[in-house]
């Protein structure tokens, strides 16, 4: 309905339409290790040998090994340890010293294993190999339960792990700090040329290292600790093969001088509950089918909170996002997704870009990019009591975006997207803009200053005034 005034048009409401959305799809990717080291080689290392980058070193050695429940002092390394207790299921007052790239500290494996190390102090150096496994400073495998309390340790040196959990182990680690640096790195520095030893270029990072990875079955969980890394990743995670859990409380992750806070897989879920993420470049990097969740967490990032890809060959692989109160600050977009499906939920969260973007999509250049042949579930955006500024811009042409407010007053442009509101909500567009009203808006929850056009698909065509001096201009 339009009501007659002297300037022009006055709006009384728009009535939205009925649009049908693509459903969310159940994803089977369950893809095994063996899976993915066949589908990077045949991309990233055609023609070769083929590469396994997760294997550890034939001849990798722990100071401790314990296996099956018992101490294995026969396979443990002792000239590395100077200083500590250990029996079946405690390890206490460890020191370890090892400057070779084979020689760890702490290898937990077997079902029947459940140790406690309390109180250690872990220095590694030299060049690693693999994931997890002996050569690392504490980890667990085969089922294996291992608990890290009051524990340093700190590795130098390529592809040098801290920590580790794979096939099915539980990893816990209370009141800890993990650290690794890697190798020297940078524009004038030669970067190791290896398969998978440094980040993939489409991570838009740099390093050699990451300080803990969880994978294949198994479960990780650290406890006001600090994570750290200098380059490419403080807490990641691979191949799942099923269900991956990573899960941080009370935590300081921090990137020195690149990489990101945390990464989740297909099969991956993490949650981080009061964290303080201070990142060189983005807090957490989301890949196909898997899930983050942020409950009253700090960020300060150098580049994005978060930053999703789909690579795997599902198109109908969704990531999951969700924020649920807290304080974020980036230096580029908030959120960047590289043609992939997202779930990205808001609540209550202070989150600002200094670009002035909260989410933009594109089309990713990456050769291994999930190409899309049919409608898919799109980018969904919801905030939910929110005041929020910045722009939501669209321009991945192969899926479309879908924006929910609910009692969220969002100031900023909004390119090429499905916007919905409920009665709480108002948009106070900034830049021009390119929407679809799926839901009836009333006057007051849609503005714009002058100069600005807000060009709307709606039931009912017209060209409009707002209060603000912009104009609306709803085609039928």
């Amino acid at each position: 309905m339009w009501k007659k005034r002297r300037n022009g048009m006055e709006l009384v409401k728009i009535k939205g339409v009925q649009k049908n959305k693509p459903a969310r799809e159940e994803c089977k990717n369950m893809l095994t290790m063996a899976d993915i080291i066949e589908g990077v080689n045949a991309v990233l290392n055609p023609g070769k040998p083929k590469i396994n980058w997760f294997a550890p070193a034939d001849d990798a050695v722990a100071a401790v090994h314990i296996k099956d429940g018992k101490y294995d002092e026969a396979t443990s390394n002792p000239s590395v340890v100077y200083g500590g207790k250990v029996s079946d299921n405690k390890v206490e007052n460890l020191k370890v010293v090892a400057y070779e790239g084979t020689e760890g500290a702490i290898y937990a494996e077997g079902a029947g294993t459940d140790v406690t190390v309390d109180t250690a102090y872990i220095s590694l150096a030299g060049d690693g190999q693999g994931i997890g496994g002996p050569a690392s400073g504490a980890s667990a495998k085969y089922n294996a339960k291992l608990t890290i309390k009051n524990a340093v340790i700190d590795t130098n040196g390529r592809t040098r792990y801290a920590t580790a959990a794979e096939e099915g182990s539980v990893l816990k680690v209370y009141d800890s700090v993990i650290c690794a640096h890697g190798i020297p790195y940078g524009d004038d520095i030669e970067r190791p040329d290896a398969l998978m030893s440094t980040p993939p270029p489409a991570l838009e990072m740099d390093g050699n290292t990451r300080t803990h990875c969880t994978m294949s079955n198994s479960s990780s969980y650290f406890y006001n600790s600090k994570i750290i890394c200098d380059g490419w990743a403080a807490l990641s995670t691979e191949s799942s093969e099923g269900y991956v859990y990573l899960e941080a409380n009370d935590c300081d992750i921090v990137c020195t001088k690149s990489g990101y806070g945390a990464y989740s897989d297909p099969g991956c879920h993490d949650y981080f509950n009061d964290c303080n993420f201070d990142m060189s470049c983005m807090a957490a990097i989301v890949a196909g089918n898997s899930d983050m969740t942020f409950n009253d967490c700090t960020a300060e990032c150098g580049s994005y909170f978060a930053l999703t890809h789909c690579v795997n060959g599902w198109q109908e692989e969704v990531a999951d996002i969700t924020v649920t109160g807290g304080d974020i600050h980036t230096k580029k977009e908030c959120v960047l997704v590289k043609s992939h499906n997202m779930m990205l939920d808001l609540c209550d969260v202070n989150i600002s870009s200094d670009k002035g973007i909260l989410v933009h999509t594109i089309v990713n250049d990456d050769p291994c990019a999930t190409k899309v042949t049919k409608d898919v579930f799109g980018v969904n955006v919801v905030m939910t009591d929110m005041d929020v500024k910045g722009d939501l811009l669209h321009e991945d042409t192969t899926r479309e975006m879908w924006v929910m407010l609910n009692s969220t007053q969002l100031t900023g442009a909004i390119q090429h997207a499905n916007v919905a509101f409920d009665k709480g909500s108002k948009w106070v567009a900034t830049a021009d803009s390119d929407v679809v009203f799926v839901t009836d808006v009333e006057p007051a929850q849609i503005d714009a200053p002058a100069g600005v056009t807000i060009t709307a698909k709606g039931a009912q065509a017209g060209e409009f005034a707002l209060a603000g001096g912009g104009t609306l201009v709803v085609t039928a």
